[in-house]
């Protein structure tokens, strides 16, 4: 199993991009787009050191759509849904699913093509496997999940009692439970797990990840109804990512697929 290469940091993603012919479309001034995330873990957004797959793709953003000036924020996913229903969201949510804000039809809010593919998959002990085969397999299973996830068959088995949840501050502390005999599983990111991993050399071999996942999805950008403009530029950037080889290079470096 191939662990990751360190993270790029923001000036070396920039430096290597200006290499690879990615240079700004327009040098005309730009405000400030805001591109939100709840999602504070490993690939996607480490704050201490201003890093992550989401920092990559608004530099890259910004240097190809004309006008676009993109840069990321962290903000809790309560306080993040409370401004988006409330119409005070400006800006847009990066890396989510229509699903997890209850727009299937993608009708409540405009939605960019995707800019990765990600799984989230069901850990165990080693010497503790659980066979994962789909929500019920996990009823009576003690599960650590990190606060403010939704777990889709998960959650309502836990909120009918039949799955026991510990509560975690994070992915990376939902493992240390699972390591220390505190829980008997966890679902994680599958990028985030290897991330993690490649960080703590000694929690490798310890888990056992089931090889069906829990969920498989796309990371989308989701806009504000009342921002069609910014819609469009963002989904102009996507479409462009989507055939760059660099970027596309840079999340199966992430995957370790």
């Amino acid at each position: 199993m191939r662990l990751p290469s360190a993270p790029l940091s923001r000036r070396t993603c920039l430096g290597s991009l200006s290499l690879l012919g990615w240079a700004p479309l327009t040098a005309s001034a730009a405000e400030d787009t805001v591109l939100y995330s709840y999602h504070l873990k490993p690939p996607y957004l480490d704050l201490t050191r201003k890093e992550g797959l989401y920092y990559e793709l608004a530099d890259l953003l910004s240097l190809r759509v004309p006008g676009l000036r993109c840069r990321v924020e962290y903000l809790p996913r309560r306080r993040l849904e409370a401004d988006l229903v409330a119409g005070r969201l400006r800006g847009a949510i990066l890396g989510v699913h229509p699903t997890w804000f209850r727009d299937a039809e993608r009708s409540r809010y405009l939605w960019t093509p995707p800019v990765m593919r990600d799984a989230d998959v069901v850990v165990s002990r080693h010497d503790h496997p659980v066979a994962y085969t789909g929500p019920d397999s996990l009823v009576g299973v003690r599960m650590a999940l990190p606060r403010g996830y939704y777990y889709a068959g998960i959650e309502e088995l836990v909120q009918a009692g039949r799955i026991p949840r510990e509560e975690s501050e994070s992915d990376e502390t939902a493992l240390m439970m699972l390591s220390l005999g505190r829980a008997d599983a966890t679902v994680i990111t599958r990028r985030t797990l290897y991330t993690l991993l490649a960080r703590r050399p000694g929690l490798r071999g310890r888990f056992h990840v089931a090889p069906k996942p829990h969920d498989e999805y796309e990371r989308h950008i989701l806009v504000p109804h009342d921002q069609p403009a910014l819609h469009k530029q963002l989904s102009e950037g996507v479409a462009l990512l989507a055939r760059d080889p660099a970027w596309q290079g840079r999340l199966q470096e992430q995957s370790l697929r």
